[in-house]
Parts: structure tokens; sequence; C-alpha cells
């Protein structure tokens, strides 16, 4: 479940290119092929607790608070920063999902 703006930022996030987008519905795919990440359908409920379940990103090669910048600048919000630059931040539909010096 998701909308078609959680999507978009997960496309540009990921660097994986947009492979549905269609009725609200959205999908994107590595460039190297594999499972398809899908989001549509109706909207959730208010979330009152945190989820069980999120996304772990690494940089690779890149400055963390760089990484952090840019993903709020795609709409990501930032929740926390540890000392070892780990963050923790939410998508634009506010899944949690973490960012993690490699």
């Amino acid at each position: 479940m998701g909308t078609r703006d959680v999507g978009l930022f997960w496309s540009e996030a990921l660097g994986w290119p947009l492979v549905w987008d269609w009725n609200q519905e959205t999908a994107v795919q590595s460039p190297l092929g594999g499972t398809k990440v899908a989001w549509g359908g109706q909207p959730r409920t208010p979330k009152v607790a945190r989820s069980n379940q999120r996304f772990l990103l690494a940089t690779v090669g890149a400055d963390p608070q760089t990484e952090i910048d840019r993903l709020v600048s795609l709409g990501a919000t930032l929740i926390a920063v540890d000392e070892d630059g780990s963050a923790e931040l939410t998508d634009p539909d506010g899944k949690e999902f973490c960012l993690r010096p490699a």
C-alpha cells in the first residue's frame, strides 16, 4: 500500500526506473531486473505505531549527510541522526527507513 508520491520518491531515491505508473499505482525495478516493488491501492488508515518492516539503505561511497540532504530534498523527513552517521527517516507516506554508512 502507498501513494503514487511514494513510488516516485523511491524511484528517485534508489535510481531505479519507474516501470509502472497507472491509476495511482506505481512500481520500480532494479535496472538489473528482478522483483518489482509496488505501491498503490486504497489509502492506509493513519499510522499509530512504528512499522516493524522498513528499508535499510547503505551509503556506498557517499557522505552520509550529503545523502540525508538528498533524500530530504526528494521528500523524506529526517527523524534522527546517530553519532555514527546512521539516520532514521520517513518516506512521503510516513513509513520509516534507515540510512547507514557502508
